[in-house]
């Protein structure tokens, strides 16, 4: 295999490398959450399977970001064959098709959270309207993605009747950012009136507001795009857009990790209330029954219409603890 050497006609490598670590990262991110849902409930939920989703789109995207490497794509496109150019624009094509489909699962797992954290009504209602908003900018963008260019080869950038490029990325891009500011938004609507600790309720707000970092993501992918745009090599398919290629696979790596974080917490919060044995403590009757000493932890969980394990899956619980000791038998 010949040696990649980096330079500013030849940055092939790097794009190869970030494709590959974010592909990594994020099946590390998908196992980590089936293995905290696996654990925690012995089941998987809608939400696992929205976020594998997410991550099947995701590593065929980035399959595609490979093939458009290995034909040339880092590279001045004068050094390179038409064959060459031609595969990797149609490699780029389905690359962004895919993206679009994994960043749209990865909202559909967030909104399918939300969906069980909701009691009121109200909140219920304006989940609906962000899933269905986020449904709206998948099929909105597949579609104008799709038929970017006129038949029968969409695919084929280089031709005049192409759309404006960056007025369009312009518009995905809005989109994006307020859709995930919206749930992000929500979530923290639906945390603030609860009952809890605050340095436990900020915990939380936190790992939700994480979410935020695809926002951060998705405006420096922008402004990648319209330096790239502006550039010198602005007609140079093949090296002139390097950057915001690496910038949509972090947005894309970012919007299945950040699935993980919520989940994580949960689980350490099951911990903490009871709902998973730990060590030598066993569940057994609504009641926590440690075998080497007699203590009993008394559950108030925020759903009481649900058992316990489902609050767990559906809802954010509290618990209180009580221990009570019990006094030696006195003989008479």
């Amino acid at each position: 295999m010949d040696q990649q050497i980096v330079s500013d006609f030849n940055r092939t490598p790097v794009v190869q490398i970030v494709t590959w670590l974010c592909l990594v990262l994020s099946i590390l991110a998908f196992f980590t959450h089936t293995g905290i849902k696996l654990y925690a409930s012995n089941s998987l939920s809608v939400e696992t399977i929205l976020v594998f989703l997410s991550l099947v789109f995701g590593s065929a995207q980035s399959i595609s970001v490979s093939l458009q490497c290995s034909n040339g794509f880092g590279k001045p496109s004068n050094t390179l064959e038409d064959g060459q150019i031609e595969a990797m624009l149609k490699s780029e094509y389905a690359a962004t098709l895919l993206l679009f489909c994994s960043i749209a699962f990865s909202k559909f797992t967030l909104v399918a959270f939300i969906h069980g954290l909701v009691a009121k009504p109200s909140d219920v209602y304006i989940n609906y309207g962000l899933g269905g908003f986020a449904l709206a900018w998948l099929v909105v963008s597949i579609f104008v993605s799709a038929f970017q260019c006129q038949l029968p080869s969409p695919w084929d950038k280089t031709r005049p009747d192409c759309i404006n490029f960056l007025s369009w990325w312009n518009t995905v891009a809005a989109m994006n950012i307020i859709s995930e500011i919206a749930m992000v938004g929500l979530e923290i609507k639906i945390i603030m009136p609860l009952q809890m600790p605050r340095a436990r309720k900020a915990s939380i707000i936190s790992l939700f507001a994480c979410r935020l970092l695809i926002v951060v993501a998705a405006a420096i992918q922008l402004y990648l795009f319209h330096k790239d745009s502006s550039s010198p090599r602005k007609d140079d398919l093949t090296l002139g857009y390097w950057q915001s290629t690496i910038g949509n696979q972090v947005v894309q790596c970012l919007g299945i990790i950040t699935t993980t974080l919520p989940y994580a917490k949960l689980f350490m919060e099951s911990f903490e209330s009871g709902l998973i044995r730990v060590n030598n403590v066993r569940w057994k009757e609504g009641q926590l029954i440690n075998d080497s000493e007699r203590t009993y932890k008394l559950l108030d969980v925020s759903r009481s219409s649900q058992p316990a394990q489902q609050s767990l899956h559906h809802g954010i619980s509290t618990a209180r603890a009580y221990t009570v000791n019990s006094l030696p038998n006195r003989t008479t």
